[in-house]
């Protein structure tokens, strides 16, 4: 059977909008390689994206196509059911490999994931920098070991042919993510608490306003205060602890944990070590994935071990905070001042 050459085989899950977009934009793009497309897709030339995406908008909404700053999808106050739209329609162009994988993430200058061999690659190089920023802006700053750093990454895909929002996160992450939320449910159900305006909450200075919001607990703010910095240390403590054994263990599994919820699909990716990101491809992500899958229930029976050592632990801490604690003594710590711009809340609905 005579093979295509590259150039003429049909791009998969392309549609003709994205097609009339990308011809009306960069015709040539039809005659590059594999690898040009992707490093193209990749670096994203801005000037180009920008015109992309007003084109494709023209294309799929009958929007007047706009070009400049304002041209980007997002500030064209596109529904949440328009930009799903969007941007399942952009994918293709956007990601690669099978699954038109594409991070949500900042990338070095010049890189794009085809450059990295592996979702551990990427993930520790980022770490690398994460760290050397870190040394930058603090001289005493000792630096931690890598045990995998994902944590609440964004990216898209398609799974098996449907577009699926994706959450990328180690196992550790995931657990503190969960612990994190049930923290404050628990200690809210301890101590109720609200936050009531201050007595500085919408000064405005210039083009901006202050945020000033205190603590109402009902004369328990001090217990409230040092409940939650006991709680949230050992949180910390916690999910640095759990990625030492995580990566000392070598599981080498992924964990695929559906959140969809309705008229959106959604999907955790969740990697138990290091091992695992250097299990996986960006080209062939999803199928590296099943590859070393593991069943779902197993991380939730963990968190749930989890939430229940944390529900005894903020328990213990109470009832010990409300023998021993002296209102008189006050923790010195730095009060931030927080100024907002005026127009900061503008597009949020």
């Amino acid at each position: 059977m005579e093979t295509l050459p590259e150039e003429v085989v049909p791009l998969p899950r392309w549609s003709p909008a994205l097609r009339r977009a990308v011809i009306r934009v960069r015709p040539e793009y039809f005659t590059w390689s594999r690898e040009q497309r992707e490093r193209y897709a990749g670096v994203r030339p801005k000037k180009d994206f920008e015109r992309l995406d007003a084109a494709l908008c023209v294309e799929l909404f009958g929007a007047k196509e706009r070009t400049g700053r304002k041209s980007r999808p997002e500030e064209d106050h596109l529904t949440i059911a328009e930009q799903n739209v969007f941007n399942e329609a952009i994918l293709p162009l956007t990601g690669i490999g099978e699954d038109s994988f594409y991070l949500n993430d900042v990338l070095p200058k010049r890189k794009t994931l085809s450059d990295f061999a592996n979702l551990r690659e990427f993930d520790e190089s980022d770490f690398r920098f994460q760290e050397a920023m870190r040394r930058k802006e603090d001289a005493t700053y000792a630096g931690k070991p890598y045990h995998g750093a994902l944590y609440l990454a964004w990216a898209r895909l398609f799974v098996d042919g449907v577009f699926t929002y994706a959450t990328l996160s180690m196992g550790a992450g995931y657990l503190y993510s969960h612990l994190d939320e049930a923290a404050s449910e628990l200690i809210r159900t301890r101590i109720p608490h609200r936050y009531v305006p201050g007595k500085n909450h919408g000064k405005v200075e210039g083009d901006q306003w202050q945020w000033d919001e205190r603590v109402d607990a009902a004369g328990q703010e001090g217990v409230l205060e040092e409940l939650q910095r006991q709680v949230y240390a050992y949180l910390n403590e916690r999910y640095h602890a759990l990625l030492s054994a995580s990566d000392a263990r070598g599981t080498c599994g992924v964990y695929l944990v559906n959140t969809s919820v309705p008229d959106e699909n959604n999907l955790h990716i969740v990697f138990s070590d290091t091992r695992a990101l250097a299990a996986v491809r960006f080209p062939s992500f999803l199928r590296d994935c099943r590859v070393i899958e593991r069943p779902a229930e197993e991380l939730q029976r963990t968190a749930g071990r989890e939430v229940g050592a944390l529900t005894r632990l903020i328990q213990d801490k109470h009832e010990e905070l409300l023998r021993t604690f002296d209102p008189k003594v006050v923790r010195l710590r730095k009060r931030l001042r927080i100024m907002v711009h005026k127009n900061a809340f503008d597009d949020v609905e």
